[in-house]
């Protein structure tokens, strides 16, 4: 078989869009055989919840790096190269990798009626595997009981967060939402749960203990969270952290650092030990864009981005709107999918905002501007609709002054455009971080012990 071009391997991999989203694990688990069973072979952390799971992953997946262990990344969706959902060490996958996996693999995947992220899953683990890598940090797509990344035997399992998004599919309450989450609960795998509704928190540990898992809470009692500093500090059983400013920032980052903080502790008597020093160089250097994400330029607006798509994340998007920016408003760009509460999501912003404009995704799910505008109750606030978002950027940027802040918030693919179409362009920086959260993660050392599986 002749080698594809890289262009050539992504276009058959974006083909298999046309299968849709299939839930269930029988495809997928059938294929992985055919590889080898490409996920068996190095340790892993795997993360569900409605909201932090990427946030989440990425602070773990830097600590891991931190103390030196090869480690692997995977996530979704992308913002702007469809390679950032696979890494290793903070490095996407080469175009080489896929173009091998894909030439390699066409026709036996031609047999098959593998969904875009089924195959995508594949590739991951196969070329983890390949890669020999120590761990990797597996984020699911959607869900976790039938997600496709759910054929893990990881070291842990975690549920960041309970809220209501994609309720067509999961359910429409905390309790079925809850189960499909708590699908990833293997048996005799520690699992550990974030600040969850009681709700949740029940039905979570009802199933560790029906599959014999250690069951692990995050606990109010255990943390302290300083969002003026926006520092967490986090103490249990002698394993002790004070005054921790992650990169990442907001209220919900705090929670979730201190997630991860929980979930470090377990490591060290799970198979992944971390030290101290890791752990904190590894939080304080996440780079994770688009998690309200500032840019600031001399003489020009701030730009906030963020890609909060339902109401959980707009709530916290929100927040920390208040806390950074005291008694003040944005000028909004806005772009989100179908099938969102999109009247709740504009009744938050609304508290924050001064005008909104809308514009359309590049993407068939789009949610179309004319439409929203329509059925939307915006309280009397100004709305604009442009038909891209440059359009709508260019509007806003023209009319605001040098000290307004505008605001590009909504769907990975509104805020993926802007990083793609003006990231490089745009003359700013990121503001939010201190000079002790600059410093670039060295390379350290591999442990001498490298991890038996």
């Amino acid at each position: 078989m002749s080698r594809l071009s890289y262009t050539q391997a992504k276009r058959f991999i974006f083909s298999r869009e046309f299968f849709g989203m299939k839930l269930g694990l029988e495809n997928i688990l059938e294929y992985l055989e055919e590889l080898g069973n490409p996920e068996r072979k190095f340790k892993s952390v795997h993360i569900a919840g409605t909201n932090g799971k990427g946030s989440t992953a990425a602070m773990i997946a830097s600590i891991f790096r931190a103390q030196g262990y090869k480690t692997g990344l995977y996530t979704s969706p992308h913002l702007v190269d469809f390679r950032e959902r696979i890494q290793i060490d903070g490095k996407k996958i080469t175009e080489r990798a896929v173009v091998s996996f894909i030439t390699a693999q066409k026709k036996e995947l031609q047999k098959r009626k593998l969904t875009f992220f089924e195959l995508v899953t594949a590739l991951a683990l196969d070329y983890f595997a390949k890669e020999k890598i120590d761990v990797a940090v597996i984020e699911t797509g959607l869900g976790g009981r039938l997600d496709a990344t759910n054929v893990l035997s990881p070291n842990l399992t975690i549920t960041t967060d309970i809220d209501f998004d994609h309720t067509e599919i999961l359910g429409r309450t905390v309790r079925k939402i809850s189960r499909e989450k708590a699908g990833i609960i293997k048996s005799g795998t520690p699992h550990l749960a974030g600040l969850l509704p009681t709700e949740a928190v029940k039905i979570i540990a009802e199933i560790c203990r029906e599959k014999d898992s250690p069951f692990y809470e995050l606990n109010r009692n255990d943390l302290k969270l300083n969002v003026n500093q926006m520092s967490v500090g986090f103490a249990e059983n002698g394993y002790r952290f004070a005054d921790i400013r992650p990169a990442l920032y907001g209220p919900h980052q705090l929670s979730n650092t201190a997630l991860v903080l929980k979930a470090a502790s377990i490591f060290r008597n799970n198979g992944l030990y971390v030290s101290k020093k890791a752990i904190i160089d590894g939080i304080v250097n996440t780079d994770w864009p688009g998690r309200f994400q500032i840019l600031t330029a001399l003489g020009r607006p701030t730009i906030v981005l963020d890609v909060a798509h339902n109401t959980g994340g707009i709530r916290a998007f929100a927040e920390s709107f208040k806390i950074r920016f005291p008694n003040r408003r944005g000028r909004f760009l806005c772009g989100f999918v179908q099938k969102k509460n999109h009247q709740s999501i504009f009744d938050t912003l609304n508290k924050i905002a001064e005008e909104f404009a809308l514009a359309p995704l590049r993407t068939k799910r789009t949610a179309e501007p004319k439409e929203l505008a329509k059925v939307i109750d915006f309280r009397e606030k100004p709305v604009k609709c442009f038909g891209s978002l440059g359009a709508g950027l260019s509007y806003l940027t023209k009319k605001a002054d040098f000290d307004d802040i505008i605001c590009v918030v909504g769907s990975h693919y509104l805020v993926g455009e802007f990083l793609e179409k003006f990231g490089a362009k745009w003359p700013g920086r990121q503001e939010n971080r201190t000079k002790s959260f600059k410093r670039r993660l060295h390379r350290r050392p591999r442990p001498k012990i490298r991890p038996k599986y």
